[in-house]
């Protein structure tokens, strides 16, 4: 272990240096470690004192970097109020919490910090054209390596190799091919709507829909049924945007859905897809089933949940509940990220959560309506943002989340640069590393 000791302090020290002048590695980092996470099943770790995983260190990093920028790079006019307060409660909740529970108060704020930081690091810088389509190319590739992975493990469930015994134990029900998690499955259903967003904007590449087919298809074998619905109506959400013909969503729609009939005949007609299909069915059929299974399970909960912050005393319906002492008296998180953020920060911070989302909504609808120059980019925000809300309701957040939240965040405050700016600020950025004591008369670029 001492001789990696050398190697990760430097590769540490760049990655601080890299992160802090451009986002581009930092969304590839965070990206790659969630798609090792899912190669790997159960999550990989180092063991000092407590269990590190692969995503502490990447935004242990991002952390420092996001400092740096907001504190000695003049970033922090740029940061949301909102969000601000919010990054308060959940550090007081963490702070009582270190003291009343010990580590646990950790263990349950390590989601909240990788959420909160990602999107404070995000937002603290501003976007050209050619940088959102860079990060998006690496999201869009990411995720396609993620799909690989999961056509593998369907073909492998589906032939009964022994190999599929391994994701097969780590989901706790009972609805085959299920062979990613929630918050995976959601990295495929943002990237769906990455996909289907260019098919309903002018002026913009269209990708292959056989690529897009694809990924549907994952998505709808995958059973996550609330990815389902964030994916759904977070594409028809842009039928109310002013950028948007109705008609060329209903057309997208159809065409895609005609395409994937096509594809898919072959396996339907030799009966491959049989299996599958039936478990498809089965899990529909329970998403209509409000009062039993899953659903009714996490509702008795929700209700156990409100009868608990009712009854708290008035600090901790204001503030919530320190992190650490479970939920409710429940182990097990609320399956719902405003009850969640209602036991952790309170009424207030639930408030200036959804506050800060709605401003977002409204300010990335509004910029649509004014910005003649590119309408894409905040289309496609206006649409993730609400994927965003809607997965909300059966589960919380994850690292990847803050990336979508924190660029949304900032392009409904600030306008999408040119790409000079943009190479202007990189080096800006770059030289505040090179503004030494033995430096000080060095200039930096302005812009």
């Amino acid at each position: 272990m001492e001789l990696l000791t050398l190697p990760i302090l430097i590769f540490s020290l760049y990655a601080v240096y890299s992160f802090s002048v451009k986002p581009v590695g930092a969304v590839i980092c965070i990206l790659l470690a969630s798609l090792v996470n899912a190669w790997f099943v159960v999550l990989p770790t180092v063991k000092i004192g407590l269990n590190i995983y692969i995503h502490d260190g990447v935004f242990i990093l991002i952390f420092i970097s996001a400092m740096i920028r907001i504190f000695f790079m003049g970033q922090f006019r740029y940061i949301s109020p909102l969000w601000a307060i919010y990054g308060l409660l959940l550090f007081y909740g963490l702070f009582v919490g270190l003291k009343l529970n010990g580590t646990n108060a950790g263990v349950d704020f390590r989601d909240f910090f990788y959420y909160w930081i990602g999107a404070l690091y995000f937002m603290s810088f501003a976007y050209s054209k050619e940088s959102l389509d860079k990060m998006l190319k690496y999201w869009l590739l990411i995720c396609s390596i993620l799909l690989l992975i999961v056509y593998f493990r369907l073909v492998a469930e589906l032939l009964h190799l022994p190999i599929a015994a391994t994701w097969i134990k780590a989901d706790s029900g009972d609805i085959r091919f299920r062979v990613i998690n929630a918050g995976q499955a959601f990295l495929l259903g943002m990237s769906i709507i990455m996909l289907f967003s260019r098919y309903l904007i002018p002026s913009v590449i269209k990708p292959s829909k056989v690529i897009t087919v694809l990924f549907i298809i994952a998505v709808i074998a995958l059973q996550h049924r609330s990815v389902w619905a964030a994916t759904l109506f977070a594409i028809l959400s842009a039928s109310f945007l002013p950028s948007v013909k109705p008609s060329n969503l209903l057309s997208n729609i159809l065409v895609t859905g005609l395409l994937g009939f096509i594809l898919l005949s072959p396996i339907l007609y030799f009966g491959f897809a049989d299996k599958i299909l039936g478990m498809i069915g089965k899990s529909a059929e329970r998403a209509t089933n409000l009062t039993e299974g899953t659903f009714g399970d996490r509702v008795k909960g929700w209700l156990l949940i409100m009868e608990y912050w009712l009854q708290s005393p008035f600090l901790s319906k204001l503030i919530g509940d320190p992190f650490g002492g479970g939920y409710a008296g429940m182990k097990m998180f609320p399956h719902n990220f405003t009850f969640q953020n209602l036991l952790r920060v309170g009424a207030l911070g639930t408030f200036i959560f959804y506050s800060f989302y709605l401003l977002i909504l409204s300010k990335l609808y509004f910029n649509i309506r004014k910005n003649s120059e590119d309408k894409f980019y905040s289309a496609l925000f206006f649409m993730l943002i609400i994927s965003q809300i809607l997965y909300y309701i059966p589960y919380g957040t994850h690292p990847e989340l803050g990336i979508i939240l924190g660029i949304a965040a900032s392009l409904a405050n600030r306008r999408i640069v040119t790409k000079n700016n943009a190479q202007n600020e990189i080096l800006q950025n770059s030289q505040y590393f090179l503004n030494t004591p033995q430096n000080k008369n060095f200039k930096l670029i302005k812009h």
